[in-house]
């Protein structure tokens, strides 16, 4: 079937409206704060709140397509992370993860608060275990290592479990050095991430322990 030219254009033009209402969005966050009110953000986008509902539907949308646009960013960084780190040496992999997480709420403080904020979802509305930025760098620390595991031969059962722990762990990290007074240098805290880290190889074998009764 043929596609209709007008359609397609009208999609496009959706999209491209779509993008630059994400971008005032943005501006308005860094203005105003997380806790910016979608008047704020219409009137930083020069239009009405009915034109941002009418591509987002609500604030959950708009929420949404923030976090992705902040995630495709540091998708950026994390593949050129990738590229040069080994995924098996977490120490590394790690510290790459932390200074791009810290990167961005250092420079973006308000969209970093903004996105880690969700709206809350409505009554019945299915939970999604990975909504949200930290859920989303999750998925793809754990493809990588999954990757890793599987060129190796091994079992890439344990990849998510890793995946998810590590940005949990770089998470934590970054709300505590955003509420410390004054906040030590960024170069420190990805160094005691390293630190922390270098002695763990992802498929190093696991410590054997005895069962209780062979204690006995």
């Amino acid at each position: 079937m043929a596609i209709d030219g007008r359609d397609s254009r009208w999609e496009q033009h959706r999209a491209d409206r779509r993008r630059e209402l994400v971008s005032h969005a943005l501006r308005a966050i860094r203005v105003h704060g997380a806790q910016v009110g979608m008047d704020a953000i219409a009137a930083r986008a020069g239009t009405s709140k009915t034109v941002i509902y009418r591509h987002f539907g609500d604030r959950e949308g708009l929420y949404d397509a923030v976090v992705e646009s902040v995630h495709s960013y540091i998708h950026e960084g994390l593949a050129a992370a990738f590229r040069l780190s080994d995924p098996a040496d977490l120490g590394r992999l790690t510290a790459d993860l932390a200074d791009a997480y810290l990167e961005l709420v250092e420079r973006d403080p308000e969209i970093y608060r903004f996105v880690m904020t969700p709206p809350p979802q409505q009554a019945d509305a299915v939970a999604d275990p990975v909504r949200g930025l930290p859920g989303m760098i999750g998925e793809q620390i754990s493809a990588a290592i999954a990757a890793n595991l599987t060129a190796r031969g091994m079992d890439a059962a344990a990849a998510p479990t890793w995946g998810h722990g590590l940005v949990g762990f770089i998470k934590a990290t970054a709300d505590h050095w955003m509420a410390q007074s004054p906040r030590p240098p960024r170069e420190q805290v990805v160094a005691h991430v390293r630190e922390f880290f270098a002695p763990a190889m992802v498929g190093a074998a696991a410590p054997s322990y005895d069962s209780l009764e062979d204690r006995r």
